[in-house]
């Protein structure tokens, strides 16, 4: 076919009318509300950071940021909800658990990691263990030395924070008795009450019952303290040095949902995290705030799996 200037002509505007609709995209979004799905149950440890999130983030993008808690099943009922929403304005603030976790527990679970794309991580989860007030301990040597001689019943928050104390027990030639709940607020009811003995929960969770007299914090698991909780020590601290872990939340955007789009995401996510009046108010929760990026959520995303698919023989699914 001849390469005329009346055929270039008429070329030019299908090239044009082709790249619309991305650029379009891009000058537009957020065009509408950006729907925030999460497996967090309200009222609940780190969903006040949600809450505060979705809060900064309405007020960077323009536009509402309405909170669907879908709580129960690890996260999967959340994660199938969040896929399953035919809209680009969506976000996923979750803990790490459907992408680390789940993998390996979970026969046919019905979505794939790859189908997250992580945006930023937003959050430090400082992890604590916790005994009833009528527990004989005070730290967490105290506490081994009780459950050499007793056994103990214990409970976690679910997913790599239970593989990781399973972990612990075991590594510590502890025999404990795990009992599992359905929901949180049922095991620190239990905790206060003395019908259960230690459980291992986000610092978020623990402090304000901790405030409150309905438990003792123990320890933290992370290399280093709280500033919410100085007092607290770390596992390392009491002599305990292999025993670290630390959880995290973090925000995803669907695979499928355009470039331009996950990346107008990512850029307002760090800046929500980053921004000090919200650190200021999410450290006192409990958590550390935490501007990370894509690249930092999935390195940390990475690494916490490694660490529970060499953990699980302590605790295996349905363990």
């Amino acid at each position: 076919m001849p390469d005329t200037p009346s055929l270039r002509r008429r070329a030019l505007p299908a090239l044009t009318l082709l790249a619309l609709p991305a650029i379009a995209r891009a000058q537009a979004f957020p065009a509408r509300p950006v729907r925030l799905v999460t497996p967090l149950a309200a009222g609940v440890g780190a969903e006040a950071t949600l809450r505060l999130f979705a809060e900064s983030l309405s007020q960077r993008l323009g536009q509402p940021v309405p909170v669907e808690n879908r709580p129960g099943g690890d996260g999967v009922v959340a994660a199938m909800a969040f896929l399953g929403l035919n809209d680009d304005h969506k976000i996923f603030f979750s803990f790490a658990g459907p992408f680390t976790v789940n993998p390996f527990t979970i026969p046919n679970l019905p979505y794939r990691p790859e189908q997250f794309a992580p945006l930023s991580t937003v959050a430090i989860d400082h992890i604590a263990i916790a005994a009833a007030p009528s527990v004989p301990a005070s730290d967490l040597t105290q506490a081994v030395a009780l459950a050499r001689r007793d056994t103990l019943a214990w409970a976690s928050s679910p997913g790599g924070i239970a593989i990781a104390f399973a972990g612990f027990a075991a590594a510590q030639g502890l025999t404990l008795t795990r009992v599992q709940y359905r929901a949180v607020p049922e095991m620190l009811n239990d905790l206060s009450e003395g019908r259960l003995h230690l459980a291992v929960m986000p610092l978020a969770t623990a402090l304000p019952q901790a405030r409150a007299g309905r438990l003792k914090l123990l320890a933290v698991t992370n290399a280093t303290r709280s500033p919410a909780a100085r007092a607290v020590p770390t596992a390392a601290e009491q002599g305990f040095p292999a025993y670290v872990f630390e959880g995290f939340v973090g925000v995803f955007a669907d695979a499928r949902q355009p470039a331009e789009v996950r990346q107008a995401l990512e850029q307002t996510a760090r800046e929500v995290a980053g921004d000090a009046a919200f650190a200021a108010r999410v450290g006192a929760a409990g958590q550390l705030p935490f501007a990370g990026g894509a690249d930092d959520l999935a390195a940390r995303l990475a690494a916490q799996r490694t660490l529970v698919e060499a953990g699980l023989r302590h605790l295996p699914p349905g363990g």
